[in-house]
């Protein structure tokens, strides 16, 4: 498979990500009706989503010391690896929603 192709199939698990995400955390809200249990899950899970951050901070502190300095970047290919970025955050989310929803 070629680099473009890996990228389009990483970007469509990315929508599907956020947009399960979104679906959930709707239908959960109407349905708890926003009590503080709900709550506690949300603030739970946006903890676990946000050290997500941590992870990309080192991964390009990696990059950067191992990247030669050669290696330049389109800014679509930066938008590209962005919005992968989002979804792989939105994913982390999405299953810590889902644990901490069966845990409490």
């Amino acid at each position: 498979m070629t680099e473009q192709t890996i990228l389009l199939i990483l970007l469509f698990c990315a929508l599907a990500a956020t947009l399960g995400l979104y679906i959930l955390k709707a239908a959960k809200q109407t349905a708890y009706r926003g009590d503080e249990r709900w709550q506690t899950v949300q603030l739970k899970a946006g903890v676990l989503a946000d050290a997500t951050n941590w992870l990309l901070i080192f991964l390009l502190l990696g990059a950067a010391i191992f990247a030669d300095g050669e290696a330049t970047f389109t800014l679509n290919r930066i938008g590209t690896l962005y919005m992968i970025y989002f979804g792989f955050r939105n994913l982390v989310e999405l299953a810590a929603v889902l644990f901490y929803d069966r845990q409490l």
